[in-house]
């Protein structure tokens, strides 16, 4: 600015305020060039850290200090597992889906409610489902090969007692049903007519009764249709009971929580 002003007046070459411009353009180029090599560099320094999407727990490494990497593609450094929240993936038989799907209509749910539908989990050493969780995803067909429908749940974990890769069972609780009628799992039989159960008639005569089954409650299974509240059923002594053959019963108290 102060050789234009000199120019001006006067006092200045023309030459020499050209001299004073370029050198202020290369300047000007010098600094553009230098933000561009930090922003270089900083895209170089994110390039040498790695960052999750999510929380985990990171896997034993893949490689070693000093390994060569990326000569040939991507290399795979470590797995990072994600352990809280989990997902838990399970597949629900067509007859299944179709008693899910009646049940969301009644509530008024949508496919877009999904986690408003409750899932419970258990481990194989777990009495019952003790892990709440929600629905989280539902395939949107059902494999011809299986029948069956594949869904996933998520749960919170917070105690994180479940791990990936464990086995579990699963349970989606679709509505309290009051007045149950249950009776222990362990006396249901099935042949090629379906589930049954063993009753002693008011003569003392085994008979053999075809039911349906509901969902299972603990060590308890829910009687849909097929006996009543004040039929004897059999549950010790099952393979000494012989429909048709007339028996001495000893009646004994129902589980807790059975009717």
């Amino acid at each position: 600015q102060r050789q234009a002003d000199l120019s001006k007046s006067g006092s200045n070459t023309k030459a020499a305020l050209d001299n004073a411009t370029a050198a202020l353009a290369n300047a000007e180029a010098n600094v553009n060039q230098a933000k561009v090599n930090t922003r270089l560099a900083a895209i170089n320094v994110q390039y040498a850290h790695v960052t999750a999407p999510f929380d985990g727990s990171v896997t034993a490494r893949k490689v070693s200090v000093g390994d060569y990497v990326g000569a040939s593609g991507a290399t795979v450094l470590a797995t990072i597992v994600q352990i809280a929240p989990i997902y838990v993936t399970f597949n629900v038989s067509e007859q299944d889906v179709l008693t899910i799907r009646a049940e969301m209509r009644r509530r008024g749910l949508t496919p877009a409610d999904l986690k408003k539908i409750a899932v419970e989990v258990g481990l194989q050493t777990d009495d019952g489902y003790p892990h709440k969780g929600t629905l989280d995803y539902a395939s949107p067909t059902i494999d011809p090969s299986t029948g069956t429908l594949m869904a996933r749940a998520e749960l919170a974990n917070a105690d994180r007692v479940l791990l990936p890769g464990m086995f579990v069972r699963v349970r989606v609780p679709l509505d309290t049903q009051a007045n149950a009628l249950l009776v222990p799992d362990a006396a249901l039989g099935s042949d090629q007519s379906g589930r049954y159960l063993l009753v002693v008639n008011k003569d003392n005569v085994v008979e053999q009764r075809n039911v349906d089954v509901g969902q299972l409650d603990g060590s308890s299974r829910v009687i849909v249709k097929g006996i009543g509240a004040q039929d004897k059923v059999v549950v010790n002594g099952l393979l000494r009971a012989i429909p048709g053959q007339k028996v001495d019963p000893k009646m004994a108290a129902a589980a807790s929580g059975a009717k």
